[in-house]
Parts: C-alpha cells; sequence; structure tokens
C-alpha cells in the first residue's frame, strides 16, 4: 500500500507552454526500447532540459553524469517541434505503477498536450526486427496506426506503466495515444530503438538519422545495462521485503 506522504511532482526548471505539444514517453521495458530511444532523440536534435519528476517512490539510485548526480526521470523540450520528451531510467515498483501512470496523465490533461506516443519494445517471436507493432488508446489513435502502416495488437497482453497510461487515457475518445513497439531480440536493443524511432519520425513529420545510434550500441550498451541490473537487483529486494514474494517483471 502506498503511503499517503508519498508524493509525485513535476517540476519545472523553465516556465513552458505545452499547449498543442506532443509527448514522447520513454520508460525503461523489454529491450529498453524506450529509453534508449527517447535518449537518442533528445540528444539528436538537441532537446532543452525543462523539468523533473520528483517522486518519493523513486529508488534510491542515481545516475552520475560528467561529475554530477542527474534526476532519474527528466523532462526535455524542442520548442520548434513542439516535442515534449520524458526519459526515465527508473524501474518503477510494481506497487507504484497505477499511482505514476495517473499522475502523468493528470499532468497530460493539465497542460494540453495534443498527442502522447510511446515507445516500447516487444518480444513477438521473430527473428527480424524491421516489423513494427503498435497499441491505440482509442479509435481516433487506432487510424494514426492505420494511416502510418503500424500493425496494431489485436489481442494480447501487455503490461508495466505504458500500459495503465494508454488505458487511462483511453476515457478521453478525443485525445491521440499510441504505443510504438520495436521487435526485440538483445536486453538493450538498439537495433529496434533505431527502427520505431524512424516510424515516430514519420508520424511526427521530422528527419532523424538513425544510424549513429547503431555505431554508438556496442559502446554504451554495456554501460546501460549494468545500470538497470544494478536498479533491478535493488527494486526486487525492495518488493520482496514489502511483500513477501519474490517480484515477477515482464
Amino acid at each position: 500500500m502506498a503511503k499517503e506522504d508519498e508524493k509525485i511532482e513535476f517540476v519545472e526548471k523553465v516556465p513552458m507552454n505545452f499547449s498543442g505539444y506532443t509527448l514522447i514517453e520513454g520508460f525503461p521495458g523489454m529491450g529498453l526500447v524506450g529509453t534508449i530511444g527517447a535518449k537518442y532523440l533528445v540528444e539528436k536534435l538537441k532537446f532543452e532540459e525543462v523539468g523533473y519528476i520528483n517522486a518519493s517512490i523513486f529508488i534510491p539510485i542515481i545516475r552520475i553524469h560528467q561529475g554530477t548526480p542527474i534526476n532519474p526521470s527528466r523532462i526535455y523540450a524542442h520548442r520548434e517541434k513542439k516535442l515534449v520528451v520524458i526519459i526515465s531510467e527508473q524501474i518503477v515498483p510494481k506497487h507504484y505503477t497505477q499511482k505514476l501512470a495517473k499522475a502523468i496523465v493528470e499532468w497530460i490533461e493539465e497542460n494540453n498536450f495534443a498527442r502522447l506516443i510511446s515507445l516500447e519494445g516487444i518480444n513477438a517471436g521473430e527473428k527480424t526486427q524491421t516489423k513494427i507493432y503498435g497499441i491505440g488508446a482509442n479509435k481516433k489513435s487506432l487510424s494514426i496506426l492505420e494511416q502510418f502502416k503500424i500493425d496494431p495488437i489485436k489481442e494480447g497482453i501487455t503490461t508495466g506503466i505504458t500500459s495503465l497510461i494508454l488505458l487511462e487515457l483511453k476515457k478521453n475518445e478525443d485525445f491521440e495515444a499510441i504505443s510504438v513497439l520495436g521487435n526485440v531480440n538483445l536486453q538493450a536493443d538498439y537495433k529496434a530503438a533505431a527502427t520505431i524511432l524512424k516510424k515516430v519520425a514519420e508520424v511526427l513529420g521530422i528527419t532523424l538519422d538513425t544510424a549513429p545510434l547503431l555505431s554508438e550500441a556496442k559502446k554504451t550498451e554495456k554501460e546501460l545495462l549494468k545500470h538497470f541490473q544494478q536498479m533491478k537487483k535493488t527494486v526486487d529486494t525492495v518488493d520482496k521485503f514489502e511483500t513477501g514474494h519474490t517480484p515477477m517483471y515482464s
């Protein structure tokens, strides 16, 4: 059970008006596709860091970058392209995912975002990583998948914070919210991330060179995997202590 004093706060370092912006969400999941893709998008298009999510539910593992600690869940904006990206390097304990998902949806609605695109991975049981899958929050969102030739997952199961965000946004039939999923074959799948970024760039109508993402993969995947493996061990320990059993993650 979450305590009453466990708050989730969206902190603005730079005042922004997000009305009409597209929000791109990159939380860690299968193949770390969301985190890898979001980080690359921010770095390649030179987004500005405008805020972060301050939450007591995050576990105390903080990454150090260039000698200083950085917030585990950061908010970046590109004013010209009207894009906002949330990058998270936190594995959210499962008993807090619904709380965080609702907080994100409230923030989306309060700031009048135009749409949401989530970056995710899926193990579709195929060796090829060129195929892209999608989930739409409602009929309007499904039409986006059809327009850009993204295969909808018609039947199946989805888990994690993104699934709960889409479920919350389903209540608003006029809001566009999709999840774009790349076929994952590795623990840190840069090829899957590059594949979905190409499609997301098409949806957004922007130019994005994903070739450097593949060339940089070998340099960074070991560091990224080590970070999340350490974090998962901590989350497993916390969940086991609080619930009395070993948790399961997808």
